[in-house]
């Protein structure tokens, strides 16, 4: 779920600063939701859904939605049937919490933390910075509250995963059979019919786009639009921090400073505890050479999470040294030393610009909120922002007609576009912050949604019809040609051309394949046994697609002990993760789920 937040986190991060990090999770704390028998949406396996939850879980997702794809009308929402991704994925929750909990699985608070800390998008610096994860948060449209909590769930779920599939092996075999087959030789044809050459061939009326319109009138609207004069009361930049303060504060929290013991490694696990698994891994490890003989990406772990035999003896490697085996409770395991820090704690002069940073942020904001309350003072005694600034000479800033995307886009604060958007014309707001300072601004005007007349939109109107004509007139044509091909006794390029298809020739492997054509593509022929047409199409962008296998032909080469055991795990990984995919199906089909009246009116 977090993936986006997550990309390049380690756990370098985790201790950095971790009495600042703890002291802000307590105070916000790691909440749970309010119950109450008259606010729930479902219930699953008794275990209540309120209308709170629901209503932040949708909020965050519509409002993720609306950052990648822009304003979402109502219509696209009922497709998409938001609604009831929302609910799967809060009983699914429920659910995976409730059975971890019979396992006996728990997720401290302090756990929480710590993932958050890891997440970059929260980091200044490589340190968690509770000023970041507060602006992030307002970007991301949810609060510091409830963001926890679906970490926690997160947690929960990976936690589960990791014990419920842990069993779950990959033998040699199977993954010699996939390499031998991904590693085969296709010849491939590739038939494109861009959708302008079928646009070019349609024709149309003034009554076909008017009447086009009238079909589609309620995408073609004008939405609520605000016209704002605000005041931004800048960072000052005048404060500052003196040697003395630095060194006070760096004494004063040594335990933030501290560096746990940690080491740059790579990693090869070899499943099973019996002898055969340890002489294989043995055999494995005498083939290693060096370092670049493992082709995996290196990873920093610290002491915390290694267990003793191991961290005794990373403790004492040296960089560039092939470890192991070690057993551990899944198999044994080879170990690849890039690089080591010993424990302890960071010198003043290390991390005095970090600290001289994090102090003068503080000062700065503080002198900067005391500036801007006074200000707010001022404008209420007025009750009004114009008057203010011209008693006081100051000229405030306006915008153009706004719509809410505009308002983000300018602003990123989604609470506020909410209020803005709610508020009455000359209405002002309290100040919010921004990554320049504190912002106090008036709705100055107003405009409401309204429907647009066919002669404003008509050129766009055009232009989704003549596409919406084209594309049909495109799979109209390859449906045609598909009858026809099939019944040809062999493929060639020709039989594309001859229809209006540019033709692109392809010779890769099954695994490039996969690499080269978006997954929708390569799932087209990624199957095929033998030389044939593929009957059926797919679009990309404005582009519409047909494929033919020409040729396939077998790998008969050798496959190393060490290639075995990099895609082992990915194997491993894909296998688990479907297990346990079905395995939460059961769950599901073996659970009670009551919806209430109150979910139909979200």
């Amino acid at each position: 779920m977090f993936d986006f937040l997550r990309k390049g986190a380690t756990s370098v991060f985790a201790k950095t600063f971790l009495a600042v990090i703890i002291l802000v999770f307590v105070f916000w704390g790691i909440g749970s939701f309010v119950t109450s028998e008259r606010d729930l949406v479902a219930k699953v396996n008794g275990i209540p859904i309120t209308a709170k939850e629901f209503q932040e879980f949708y909020n965050f997702q519509l409002f993720r939605l609306k950052q990648a794809f822009g304003e979402i009308n109502e219509e696209d929402l009922k497709k998409l049937n938001l609604k009831k991704q929302v609910l799967d994925e809060l009983i699914k929750m429920k659910l995976l919490e409730d059975y971890a909990k019979k396992l006996g699985i728990k997720v401290l608070p302090e756990e929480v933390s710590l993932s958050i800390a890891q997440i970059p998008s929260f980091q200044e610096n490589g340190r968690f910075s509770p000023q970041k994860y507060q602006m992030v948060l307002k970007e991301l449209g949810t609060t510091p509250k409830f963001f926890e909590k679906l970490i926690y769930y997160d947690i929960v779920q990976q936690r589960l995963e990791l014990v419920l599939t842990t069993p779950i092996v990959v033998s040699d075999e199977e993954v010699k059979d996939y390499l031998t087959f991904s590693k085969q030789e296709l010849d491939l044809l590739e038939g494109v019919l861009p959708l302008k050459t079928c646009i070019e061939k349609i024709s149309y009326t003034e009554k076909d786009l008017e009447n086009y319109y009238l079909a589609h009138r309620d995408i073609y609207k004008e939405e609520e639009k605000v016209k704002l004069i605000y005041l931004v009361v800048p960072y000052e930049t005048s404060v500052e921090v003196t040697e003395a303060e630095a060194k006070r504060f760096y004494e004063q929290n040594l335990d933030r400073f501290r560096k746990p013991f940690r080491a740059k490694i790579k990693t090869l696990i070899v499943e099973g505890t019996d002898d055969a698994s340890l002489k294989k891994a043995q055999k494995l490890k005498s083939e290693i050479k060096s370092l670049n003989d493992l082709k995996i990406e290196a990873r920093w772990v610290e002491e915390g999470a290694l267990p003793d035999e191991i961290k005794l003896v990373l403790k004492q490697a040296k960089e560039g040294q092939i470890l192991g085996p070690f057993k551990v409770s899944s198999g044994y395991i080879i170990i690849g030393v890039e690089a080591v820090k010993p424990e302890g704690v960071a010198s003043f002069d290390e991390v005095k610009g970090d600290i001289y940073k994090f102090l003068k942020t503080e000062k700065i904001r503080k002198v900067t909120q005391e500036k801007v309350n006074k200000i707010y003072s001022e404008i209420m005694k007025e009750n009004d922002l114009k008057v203010w600034a011209e008693k006081n000479k100051i000229k405030l800033l306006e915008t153009d007609w706004l719509t809410k995307k505009d308002f983000l886009n300018l602003f990123q604060n989604p609470q506020v576009a909410k209020k803005v958007f709610e508020a009455p014309k000359r209405e002002f707001l309290a100040p919010f912050e921004t990554s320049k300072g504190f912002v106090i601004l008036e709705v100055f005007d107003k405009k409401p949604a309204r429907s647009l007349e066919f002669a404003e939109v008509k050129e766009k109107v055009k232009q989704d019809y003549l596409a919406n004509k084209g594309k049909e007139l495109c799979e109209q044509k390859v449906k045609s040609f598909l009858e026809k091909a099939k019944a040809q006794k062999e493929i060639a390029k020709e039989i594309f051309e001859k229809e209006g298809f540019t033709v692109k020739e392809h010779r890769l492997t099954r695994l490039q394949a996969s690499q080269l054509f978006s997954p929708n593509v390569a799932q087209l022929f990624a199957t095929v046994g033998a030389p044939k047409l593929i009957e059926s199409f797919t679009w990309e962008k404005d582009e519409l697609k047909v494929f033919a296998v020409k040729a396939i032909k077998n790998f008969n080469g050798t496959i190393s002990n060490i290639e075995i055991q990099q895609t082992g795990s990915t194997l491993l990984a894909q296998k688990r993760d479907k297990w346990f995919k079905n395995w939460y199906q059961n769950l599901l089909k073996a659970s009670k789920i009551k919806t209430y009246s109150l979910f139909e009116k979200f």
